[in-house]
């Protein structure tokens, strides 16, 4: 009988499937690790474009975080992700065609930088990779807490209910969490003290 790789076993769709169904919070990390770049790609080509494939990657993992339990059938956690992404992609590209927003320059939105200069894409994009790095090296209950709080503005109540703690867990799991990220993104940061 042959023995099945550590890879192999990691991504076990049954494993995953199973962990899941229990609510276990770890499945995220070893969905993101067996199927990141399928969800990605998936994402790109229903998106149509790289941030928008991003960002519903991001959406769908949320809610398979939110919603673990409610996976059916056990034999394909991929299809059911694969589903969130495309119905995120869906939802965006709906919700972009009437968003007042975009119908104004990129000068005149608060906050943003007209600068859209090779160097500064290049910038965002290294942001963005060690956004993504960073996040990957914290626990899969702490990542969820982050991005409750900072992409979806949850607040503390919100993410306890959701993660079955409390809210005091939750702000000291996030304080913990911000200052594990700061030093990996503070190269990013234009920075200069109070005068």
């Amino acid at each position: 009988m042959r023995r099945m790789s550590p890879e192999a076993l990691l991504c076990d769709p049954s494993k995953i499937a199973n962990q899941m169904q229990r609510g276990d919070l770890d499945a995220l990390d070893r969905i993101t690790r067996c199927y990141g770049e399928r969800l990605l790609a998936v994402g790109r080509r229903h998106c149509r474009d790289e941030d928008a494939a991003q960002d519903a990657v991001q959406d769908a993992l949320l809610a398979a975080g939110t919603h673990l339990t409610d996976l059916r059938d056990a034999r394909s956690p991929e299809g059911w992700l694969v589903r969130l992404v495309t119905n995120a992609c869906y939802r965006m590209r709906r919700g972009r065609k009437n968003d007042p927003a975009l119908h104004h320059d990129v000068e005149d939105a608060p906050g943003l930088a007209s600068d859209a200069s090779p160097e500064a894409e290049a910038r965002r994009a290294q942001l963005a990779e060690a956004l993504g790095e960073a996040l990957i090296d914290l626990s899969p209950v702490d990542r969820a807490i982050v991005l409750l709080a900072e992409a979806e503005d949850w607040k503390a109540p919100e993410i306890a209910e959701t993660l079955d703690m409390s809210p005091a867990a939750v702000r000291k799991r996030l304080s913990r969490a911000r200052a594990i990220l700061r030093p990996a993104l503070e190269r990013f940061v234009d920075w200069a003290p109070p005068a």
